[in-house]
């Protein structure tokens, strides 16, 4: 039974306290963590995702999944990446992850693709090693192609929606180009169309719920660009664009969700059983 403390609120009882005062023991290291604030609403929907993603008929049925989300801590990862002398996310993301991992994550998915460049996603890897953490830290692109499996099994030239951070840094193309399939970015215009939904003063880092419509209508220009180009199924390759373009196809060719496909790999992860099929 739990103890009541003197204000009337019962506290919790110890074992459930043990991840906070303490390292978790390896039957209660079994949470879904997420890095949140890359932005805010990404990290909810990723949360989200995983609901939606768990096989589950009850409250008790769902994931343990615990969300830190510091947007104000944690420095723009492209301005870091086209200019390292820019302040560094690194030293905050790194205190997000060990505080997941002090409260019993077994694996974290961080839902910012541009997060997952190698100058960026290594050295947190390569941190969390340093550190002696258990905290298994997933690879957004391997979800997303383990995505594509499902839903575009037979596609061979796959479109890639995402920053001008990661289409620089091929961060897209080299996880599709790996697995055997081509990759196809928007020409010039319609990058910097893309470019402009999600940083632009109406994209959806200034405003996300809902989006505004010319956001929107950026992203389905630019799908129907990739799509007229032989693109046979297109990433959304930025965790915020979902939060625009939630259909799963755009005239039958299907988009990859990427916070979706990250929510799935988080879930086979830790709780392979609660997989709810595609």
């Amino acid at each position: 039974m739990s103890e009541v403390r003197p204000g009337g609120s019962p506290s919790l009882p110890d074992p459930a306290l043990s991840a906070l005062h303490g390292a978790p023991s390896p039957d209660e290291r079994n949470a879904v963590g997420v890095l949140g604030g890359l932005g805010p609403y990404a990290g909810l929907d990723l949360v989200r995702s995983i609901f939606d993603e768990t096989d589950a008929r009850t409250d008790q049925g769902h994931l343990p999944v615990t969300l830190v989300s510091y947007p104000n801590r944690v420095p723009d990862r492209a301005t870091w990446l086209a200019d390292p002398t820019a302040p560094s996310p690194l030293p905050a993301m790194m205190e997000v992850l060990r505080r997941l991992d002090d409260a019993g994550c077994a694996v974290a998915g961080v839902p910012c693709n541009t997060a997952h460049a190698p100058a960026l996603f290594d050295r947190l890897r390569d941190g969390l090693l340093a550190d002696g953490r258990d905290l298994a830290l997933l690879h957004i692109v391997d979800a997303i192609v383990a995505r594509l499996a499902e839903v575009a099994p037979d596609a061979g030239t796959i479109g890639v929606l995402a920053t001008t951070s990661s289409i620089e840094n091929r961060l897209h193309q080299i996880g599709l180009e790996a697995a055997g399939l081509s990759a196809l970015v928007p020409d010039a215009a319609h990058q910097a169309a893309v470019q402009n939904a999600i940083y632009g003063p109406t994209g959806l880092k200034a405003e996300s719920a809902p989006p505004r419509p010319q956001a929107r209508q950026a992203l389905l220009d630019a799908t129907d660009h990739l799509i007229e180009r032989g693109a046979q199924a297109v990433i959304l390759g930025c965790t915020e664009l979902p939060l625009a373009v939630p259909e799963a196809d755009r005239g039958g060719v299907p988009f990859v969700n990427s916070t979706r496909a990250l929510a799935r790999a988080l879930i086979r992860a830790t709780h392979p059983g609660k997989l709810r099929q595609p």
